[in-house]
């Protein structure tokens, strides 16, 4: 009988294979949930659309704005309208009717 020194060479190629197969698992699963995986990358593209969308209508209530800022600077009419709805002034020699709201009905 001979004595033998270690696993036979057909064992230790299975051995080689799982761990190589251990391996390739453990890399696929740090590359779906790992700090740089597939679901950060999921994560982090839903959060790019969305602060897209948000630059987006930032953007357009500051061209609002900056027409707003247009027109005050160079529409006399828009100050007017706005200084008499705003605050209430009137021109000199312009007449101003106020009309009580509705009236509260009386207690009995």
């Amino acid at each position: 009988m001979r004595a033998s020194a270690g696993p036979a060479p057909e064992r230790r190629g299975f051995r080689h294979l799982r761990w190589a197969i251990l391996v390739v698992l453990g890399l696929a699963l740090v590359s779906i949930v790992g700090n740089r995986g597939l679901i950060r990358l999921y994560h982090l593209r839903q959060e790019q659309a969305a602060l897209a969308r948000e630059i987006d209508q930032l953007g357009a209530a500051n061209a609002a704005l900056a027409e707003e800022v247009r027109a005050l600077r160079t529409d006399p009419s828009r100050l007017e309208a706005i200084a008499r709805e705003d605050l209430g002034l009137v021109k000199p020699n312009e007449l101003v009717f106020q009309f009580p709201s509705a009236a509260a009905p009386h207690p009995r």
